[in-house]
């Protein structure tokens, strides 16, 4: 270990939203950025705090998700990682530790962030906290054409957290689609910046659109603008996952990435 300026390290890692009220820091709050900044400051004995991808909601998971922290000392990554791994609770996972430029930033750095969202059609007795039990009747192929016309949209603002803090509502979206797998329907989307509560109200808003309570023209007018009140209930937390994230230097050579 040798004494320097300031050392940027990336993290990537996986954690289980659950037991999480959210990634960010919050009090009398167990988050998944606190679980961190409390082993690192245990182990590294710095004052350091971790800096994530995105912010993500309770109960939301995250499979492929990056963070970056600065410590005055130089540490040997995968000891790091293996230390962290038997600090840290069993629904925190951290893949890999890597050396990043000093100018690297998991949040400002990131061009796009990827989600996934996994619906089953029939009841389960496993693997519930994962996926959303869906069991009324749905469309298909109206899921699909809602998410086609998702790729063209730009103002986001009636899937938005009513009292977000956001200037604009604007998002660029460079996928989003409906597939089937194995058992599974899976709504997958990438953009350059989501909104509080974005993904999970796109979703909602959807399926009351499959199943018929909604008319397909309503979602195209919701697609253009409009208030927080005039799209679907959200649909629930724990069918929400993290799946990656994009950047022009990647720490990871690009295990980060989502798939899509």
């Amino acid at each position: 270990m040798q004494k320097s300026e300031i050392h940027r390290y990336a993290m990537r890692l996986a954690f289980h939203g659950a037991p999480f009220s959210g990634w960010q820091i919050q009090t009398r709050q167990r988050t998944v950025q606190g679980e961190l900044t409390n082993a690192l400051r245990s182990l590294t004995k710095e004052d350091t705090n971790i800096i994530g991808a995105g912010r993500t909601d309770a109960g939301v998971h995250g499979k492929n998700y990056v963070a970056h922290f600065d410590v005055l000392n130089e540490f040997d990554c995968q000891e790091l990682s293996f230390k962290l791994n038997r600090f840290l609770p069993d629904r925190i996972s951290v893949y890999e530790i890597n050396k990043a430029d000093i100018d690297f930033h998991a949040r400002f750095s990131a061009l796009s962030r990827s989600y996934s969202y996994t619906l089953r059609e029939k009841k389960h007795a496993f693997g519930n906290d994962l996926v959303c039990n869906y069991t009324r009747e749905l469309d298909f192929e109206i899921l699909k054409s809602c998410s086609e016309l998702v790729k063209n949209a730009k103002n986001f603002s009636a899937f938005e957290k009513k009292g977000s803090d956001n200037t604009n509502s604007i998002c660029e979206i460079y996928h989003s689609l409906w597939i089937r797998k194995d058992n599974s329907i899976i709504f997958q989307i990438r953009a350059n910046r989501f909104l509080r509560n974005m993904v999970r109200s796109l979703v909602g808003t959807m399926l009351e659109t499959a199943n018929g309570k909604r008319d397909f023209n309503d979602w195209q007018s919701l697609l253009k603008g409009g208030e927080r009140s005039d799209s679907g209930n959200s649909a629930p937390a724990h069918g929400l996952v993290f799946m990656g994230v994009n950047y022009s230097k990647s720490p990871f050579d690009g295990r980060e990435t989502a798939k899509y």
